[in-house]
């Protein structure tokens, strides 16, 4: 079995979760920012400003999260060979943790969609 540093291994079981914490950051960060500059009367694309940055947030992370989703599934996380125990385990639970930093990505993002930013 090769060795790894337990850093790299951890952060790549825990990259779905950074990227999950980092859309809430900024989703509710652009929220704040829209009502603290009294910034809710701009549009950008016919679209309020924090509807757009929202989206973009939102899309981004969901295509990084489907990317670390992926990348488990199809062995390129940091537990790469299935027969050994260990691995199988870091793979598991680094798809385990995408699929649901997915569902909370859209958890976090839908709701800031359709609510206005300082309503």
């Amino acid at each position: 079995m090769e060795k790894t540093a337990f850093t790299a291994t951890f952060t790549g079981m825990m990259s779905a979760f950074l990227i999950w914490a980092v859309h809430f950051a900024a989703v509710y960060g652009i929220n704040g920012l829209i009502c603290a500059r009294n910034l809710e009367g701009v549009d950008w694309y016919g679209q309020p400003a924090a509807v757009v940055l929202v989206l973009g947030a939102t899309g981004i992370a969901l295509l990084l999260a489907a990317g670390v989703l992926a990348a488990a599934l199809w062995g390129a996380a940091p537990g790469r060979r299935a027969s050994e125990d260990p691995r199988r385990f870091i793979r598991f639970f680094t798809a385990l943790a995408a699929a649901g930093a997915l569902l909370a990505i859209l958890w976090n993002g839908l709701p800031a969609l359709q609510v206005p930013a300082c309503g």
